[in-house]
């Protein structure tokens, strides 16, 4: 009775899977380059992460690899904000670079 119900929790587990939005190309990279805007009270700034312009990407794609690029700098922490700024700062870079770049506020120090 307890294994069957395992496999059942296992199968609803892969089809639930299947279901959710894709994750982001593990292998994807980007480059950073800071600004001069900054983005509240506690010293961040935004950046510009520029991808592959051959590739369009979903915003939570574009996010998820400047995150998890940003995690292996230990001078760069990422600062949360609204997708709406996020959005809109990248918009700023032009209406054709909306899904190949990204604006978003980080926390650097200068070591």
């Amino acid at each position: 009775m307890v294994t069957a119900r395992l496999a059942l929790m296992a199968v609803l587990g892969l089809a639930l899977a299947a279901c959710s939005a894709p994750v982001a190309d593990l292998t994807a990279t980007a480059r950073h380059v800071p600004s001069n805007v900054a983005y509240g009270q506690d010293g961040a700034r935004m950046h510009l992460f520029i991808f592959d312009p051959n590739e369009p990407r979903s915003l939570e794609d574009r996010k998820a690899i400047a995150q998890r690029m940003i995690a292996l700098e230990p001078a760069c922490a990422w600062v949360p904000a609204p997708d709406d700024v996020l959005v809109t700062a990248t918009a700023t870079q032009g209406a054709q670079f909306t899904e190949t770049m990204l604006v978003a506020p980080l926390r650097c120090s200068r070591t």
